[in-house]
């Protein structure tokens, strides 16, 4: 069963945020993040209590930035109603900077992450604390200059949509049975095994193989058309898709693609033009990695 959390913050703290969720993904652990889950004419109060209704755990990221926050006031209220009311929700303090947590989280025993130098201690201690076992290998230990928030700021550049669930992250949905993925996605496959997703930004395929998904392409319509031999920089397109460079490694660079292995999913992927006047697609596959 995977294990769910509500990632409650300031926006001065996104950056300590998008680490730890990229860590807690990491250890196969799904997270609630705004700027993944919101999207434009969405209802902020809607969104906010459907994505606390649908986690097991709601960690609140604790600074002087956050705590006279009203959105993360709204929603730790939220998720303390929950508990009152009996329902199967735990929260999870976690101590970014010195600051006065709110009179009901005295006494509770925090996530302390005030020392940088010591971020991966307290991550083992809070991976250990949701009952999962710590996994150092997958670890992205170095800061590297153009990270996920590189990527962001390019695709806003770009003017491409950050592309929220199900397009989010579409790697995720790679070895995953078809009943899941009609499930996590909101679609249902058809005779084939295959299933579609398309809004106004994308088209999604999931292509299946036996009874599990093989292969995820995305198209992101507002970058079509495009050409062959036309240049493009594939950090924004995946930016959109809340990838950033550093999960990734470069293997091969032409005109129409360019091709990247992840070696902590054991993936290829692939941005590229498949044709002129088409939009660039991202394309996610196992079966080619390392080859």
């Amino acid at each position: 069963m995977t294990i769910s959390v509500f990632l409650s913050h300031n926006h001065e703290d996104k950056s300590f945020v998008r680490t730890l969720a990229r860590d807690l993904e990491s250890h196969g652990v799904r997270y609630w993040l705004d700027e993944a889950e919101m999207k434009i004419g969405d209802s902020l109060i809607q969104k906010i209590r459907e994505g606390i209704d649908s986690v097991d755990f709601f960690a609140v990221i604790l600074s002087p930035n956050s705590v006279e926050a009203p959105w993360v006031v709204n929603e730790l209220d939220v998720a303390m109603n929950h508990q009152i009311n009996g329902k199967p929700i735990k929260i999870l303090p976690i101590l970014l900077k010195e600051c006065e947590p709110p009179g009901f989280l005295v006494g509770k025993v925090y996530g302390d992450f005030r020392i940088d130098d010591q971020y991966e201690d307290s991550f083992r201690k809070l991976i250990n604390s949701i009952g999962l076992v710590f996994n150092k290998s997958v670890m992205n230990s170095e800061i590297i200059p153009n990270n996920l928030g590189t990527a962001l700021d390019k695709a806003f550049l770009k003017s491409l949509p950050l592309m929220p669930k199900p397009f989010h992250r579409p790697f995720q949905y790679m070895g995953m049975p078809i009943h899941k993925a009609e499930t996590e996605v909101g679609a249902t496959a058809n005779a084939v095994g295959n299933i579609i997703v398309e809004n106004d930004n994308c088209r999604m395929l999931l292509e299946a193989e036996g009874n599990f998904i093989s292969y995820v392409e995305i198209d992101l319509k507002s970058t079509a058309p495009h050409n062959l031999n036309q240049e493009f920089d594939s950090e924004p397109v995946l930016g959109s898709l809340s990838i950033g460079l550093p999960e990734l490694d470069l293997k091969r660079k032409k005109t129409h693609c360019h091709t990247y292995y992840d070696h902590r999913r054991q993936i290829k992927v692939s941005v590229s033009c498949l044709y002129d006047g088409a939009p660039l697609t991202v394309g996610f596959s196992s079966k080619y990695y390392g080859m």
